[in-house]
């Protein structure tokens, strides 16, 4: 458009000078391309992230951090250009396209699929099926300070889980305050007769916090790692299933970004009164998060050969604080398959916190299995929902004969 404008000089016009624009649509139209130009931007660093170390750069792991919010971002946007009729939707549409694999990661739209309810077992009939159930228990005291409240929680989260009935329960952030807990624990837990744990601290007569598995299958083994620097966890085990086959299950309890529940109200709240102040927030948790993405890649590379290792098929699974759009997902995942894509629907998240935006929770499996049930609810108990799922082994050449 040319820089003639009209006698009051408050309109611009188009080059054939056939209508005059104003000069604030022509600033907000400016700042709409700018601002599509670096959401998209955005999304393409977060599209990089998955095969880029944060031990060797830690830049890109942010934006994966916000890939749920910068796709909303680019959908937006394509909405906006579209309904406007101009052709700056295809920078975000073209952006979408590049990125709709990750896109299936966080939402799935096949209503088909079949879900538990939460008064209905799910425990399967025959020896080729096999239930999950993985939750970051946040210690049984999410909100509550009193032990009361510590056994209030604890007695919920079993009876929500004996209703769903799975074969294996994987919890992390497990913790059992005094000897009493332990008895308690192992009463509402009964029908699952074969244990694990792998306790950060304490671990005398099984006093302690860290990762632990329930089973209905017999454990064959166990092997149990600390992360160095770190309170995070890994516990593996083999199992036999019910029709005598081995599968090797890992129980993950991946860094944790470590942003208290202060930090988090404030984010929740866009609280950033005082200049000074929210620099030096801004400051302190870039830095935490930063130090935490390199923990956490150290960890996921020394797991992910553990994976890759495994003579028997293979069920990873827990929280990893870390979205699908990251080095973490992709690492940890491998060859495996996920749940959500393959039995999932709608927008998937599992922790409850943060506008309820991230999905960090996961479980995968060998290609033995068929992912028949996927579900994740949001319940009170924990700042995380827990993920269930039910599998089928896929019958092998000789077995179809």
């Amino acid at each position: 458009m040319s820089a003639n404008r009209n006698n009051a000089g408050a309109n611009y016009y188009y080059i054939d000078q056939s209508q005059p624009v104003s000069l604030w649509r022509v600033i907000l139209r400016f700042l709409a391309v700018v601002l599509t130009l670096a959401l998209s931007a955005a999304l393409i660093m977060a599209y990089l992230s998955t095969g880029i170390s944060p031990e060797r750069n830690w830049v890109f792991a942010f934006f994966g951090l916000g890939a749920p919010f910068l796709f909303l971002g680019n959908i937006v946007m394509l909405l906006v250009w579209i309904i406007r009729w101009r052709w700056w939707a295809l920078v975000p549409a073209l952006t979408l396209l590049i990125g709709v694999g990750h896109l299936g990661t966080l939402i799935q739209f096949d209503f088909r699929k079949e879900y538990p309810t939460q008064t209905t077992s799910t425990r399967g009939n025959d020896s080729e099926t096999l239930s999950i159930l993985t939750y970051n228990v946040h210690g049984f005291t999410r909100g509550e300070a009193q032990h009361s409240g510590y056994l209030r929680n604890a007695d919920s989260i079993a009876a929500y889980i004996q209703r769903l009935s799975p074969d294996i329960i994987c919890f992390q952030e497990y913790e059992t305050m005094q000897s009493s807990d332990v008895e308690h624990l192992n009463d509402l837990y009964r029908d699952w007769p074969y244990r694990s744990y792998n306790f950060i601290y304490g671990g005398h007569d099984n006093i302690g916090y860290g990762t632990a598995i329930f089973s209905r299958l017999p454990i064959l083994s166990a092997q149990r790692m600390i992360f160095d620097q770190s309170s995070n966890s890994l516990l593996m085990a083999d199992l036999v299933d019910a029709s005598g086959d081995t599968l090797r299950l890992f129980n993950n309890h991946l860094q944790s970004t470590q942003v208290d529940e202060t930090s988090q109200d404030r984010v929740e709240r866009f609280d950033v009164r005082g200049e000074e102040g929210a620099q030096q927030f801004v400051r302190s948790l870039g830095s935490r998060l930063k130090a935490n993405y390199r923990r956490r890649a150290v960890q996921v590379d020394t797991v992910s050969r553990m994976i890759a290792a495994s003579p028997y098929p293979a069920v990873v699974l827990g929280d990893f604080n870390d979205t699908p759009v990251s080095y973490t997902y992709k690492k940890m995942r491998g060859d495996l398959e996920d749940t959500f894509i393959n039995a999932g629907s709608g927008f998937a998240y599992t922790y409850n916190r943060l506008f309820s935006m991230l999905r960090i929770d996961y479980i995968f499996h060998s290609p033995r299995y068929d992912t028949e049930t996927y579900h994740s609810e949001d319940l009170p108990w924990s700042d995380h929902n827990p993920v269930f799922v039910r599998l089928r082994k896929k019958l092998t050449e000789t077995e179809q004969e």
